[in-house]
């Protein structure tokens, strides 16, 4: 597996609603943790790379102060699959730069990357250990009505653009279960977290 340095690097994944960002936060009071989807929100912003690569190829929507729409940009990409494989050609070698940058500025040697759509941008190989945290669908869509005011509807349709929950899995070297309560789910970030320490 090809390292990005000496560091051993981490990658934490899951579908919309497992809990990836609560398990980041408890690692974060501990160890470097970078958010993909906030590097992505970066680049994308008005005169960044993404938003002038973006801009070249392809038609975005725009608000009133020539910002990317996110809510109209995120509904062209989950019913597009034409537009959304566009947006990820150009977004990912990006966004996989941003991180390489970010891995060599860190002076721990175990560092993590939240990326959601870790095996769908095939970006696996990257990294030494994965991480993915996983719940029951119906557990998910609560959350995501909840948290994100995101319809059932909506929600489903988001999750079946992405890899099942069993395929995450398999693919995966440490499973996280996130159907209890927030002190289960610390329990297993942190028996994980001495081990990956060793």
């Amino acid at each position: 597996m090809p390292k990005m340095s000496k560091k051993k690097i981490i990658a934490i994944t899951g579908s919309m609603g497992s809990g990836k960002s609560m398990v980041s936060t408890m690692i974060q009071k501990r160890y470097p943790v970078l958010d993909a989807d906030q590097v992505n929100r970066d680049l994308i912003k008005m005169g960044n790379a993404g938003y002038r690569a973006l801009s070249k190829k392809l038609v975005l929507p725009l608000d009133s102060h020539q910002e990317i729409n996110k809510s109209e940009f995120s509904k062209k990409i989950f019913s597009d699959p034409i537009y959304r494989d566009q947006v990820e050609a150009i977004l990912h070698p990006l966004i996989m730069k941003a991180i390489q940058d970010w891995i060599k500025n860190q002076k721990n040697t175990l560092v993590f990357i939240e990326i959601p759509l870790l095996f769908e941008a095939g970006m696996e190989d990257h990294f030494e250990e994965i991480w993915c945290v996983v719940c029951d669908e119906e557990v998910a869509l609560e959350r995501l009505k909840a948290g994100r005011n995101i319809s059932r509807e909506e929600a489903k349709a988001r999750l079946a653009c992405q890899y099942s929950p069993v395929i995450k899995v398999q693919k995966s070297d440490v499973v996280l279960y996130n159907n209890g309560t927030i002190e289960q789910l610390q329990e297993q970030v942190d028996l994980y977290l001495e081990r990956s320490a060793m």
